[in-house]
């Protein structure tokens, strides 16, 4: 699998999904949108031969949708490398018996979410025909912005079974797309705290791998500021601060899940949590973590995270933690 929604999980192409490809590319009501009234006319041959030729990635090739509940194989998705100016384009084509049901959309963030963890891709591009209203909804409520219009026409010798296409470029970009599906809350509720961190750490075995220590997390969090992320109405990170001294505040404990990095989530929680230090007359904002004479590479990106948001080291404690546990202390002015 390569990833999944709330009703949908999306894997590579297998010679078992023939029968699909079959429908789905021959089906006129689908593939008129890029050209083909009429469907492809693809064989099964034709099909098995071009699944049989995918390599490993699951980039640049057609991936499988399939419907949760019932097992079902509704459509395909693909999911575009970025080019050099980090533009990626992506694609999706479901079968018409699951239309109307808002797959699309799902599917299109779950594309969105994909490209911008996992590669670097700031923008991301699609061109639906100027005839498909709902794929031209579904890029509007995913964020995306009219960039152009063109036309393209298939070559003489394909004309008489084609219909050129007027389409419509849109492009989502990164920014836009954070914006409209992410929200942060300061909660309130000890209960909710103490949960919110624990969902979030046990899904963090890299970072958080002692047991005693998540226990405390997870205790004494309750009693902390606490702001947490969401997405499509998902718990996805939080920060938990907490306050020694009237001036001057810590970041106790953080994190966000794994298919939700890179997409600037801990930033936008960081601002919000800084904001509302200001706000108290907070001076300083410090944290601990592990330091480099550690060679783990996740909190070397942590590290690098603490860096890009202003964080500078002040002192490192080999004896802190443990000797096995170097710790590094920075801080930041407010």
């Amino acid at each position: 699998m390569i990833f999944q929604t709330k009703r949908l999980f999306v894997r590579k192409a297998e010679t078992s999904d023939l029968e699909m490809y079959l429908s789905l590319w021959n089906n006129g009501k689908v593939m008129r949108n890029v050209g083909f009234p009429k469907g492809l006319g693809i064989s099964a041959e034709k099909i098995r031969k071009k699944i049989a030729g995918f390599d490993e990635t699951e980039f640049d090739q057609t991936l499988v949708v399939v419907e949760k509940e019932s097992g079902e194989r509704i459509g395909e998705c693909k999911l575009g490398l970025p080019s050099d100016h980090l533009i990626a384009s992506t694609d999706i084509k479901l079968l018409p018996e699951s239309w109307g049901k808002g797959y699309g959309k799902e599917l299109k963030n779950a594309l969105c979410q994909y490209l911008f963890c996992h590669t670097g891709t700031k923008v991301i591009e699609a061109s639906p025909n100027i005839e498909n209203i709902a794929s031209q909804k579904m890029q509007i409520a995913c964020g995306g912005k009219e960039i152009s219009r063109e036309v393209y026409h298939f070559p003489p010798e394909m004309q008489h079974f084609t219909k050129d296409v007027h389409s419509i470029i849109y492009h989502i970009y990164k920014k836009d797309w954070l914006e409209i599906n992410m929200r942060i809350e300061k909660i309130a509720d000890k209960a909710e705290r103490s949960r919110i961190c624990k969902l979030i750490i046990e899904s963090l075995p890299d970072w958080f791998g002692i047991e005693s220590a998540n226990h405390e997390y997870i205790e004494k969090s309750a009693d902390t500021e606490f702001y947490a992320a969401y997405m499509f109405e998902k718990e996805v990170g939080f920060f938990s601060i907490i306050s020694h001294f009237p001036q001057t505040s810590e970041i106790y404990v953080c994190g966000v899940l794994p298919d939700f990095q890179r997409l600037g989530i801990g930033k936008e929680l960081l601002h919000v949590a800084e904001e509302d230090l200001r706000k108290q007359k907070k001076k300083f904002l410090t944290v601990k973590t592990l330091s480099s004479a550690h060679p783990d590479k996740n909190y070397a990106c942590t590290r690098e995270f603490y860096k890009d948001c202003g964080f500078v080291p002040v002192e490192e404690f080999k004896d802190l933690w443990g000797e096995a546990n170097p710790c590094l202390f920075l801080v930041k002015a407010l």
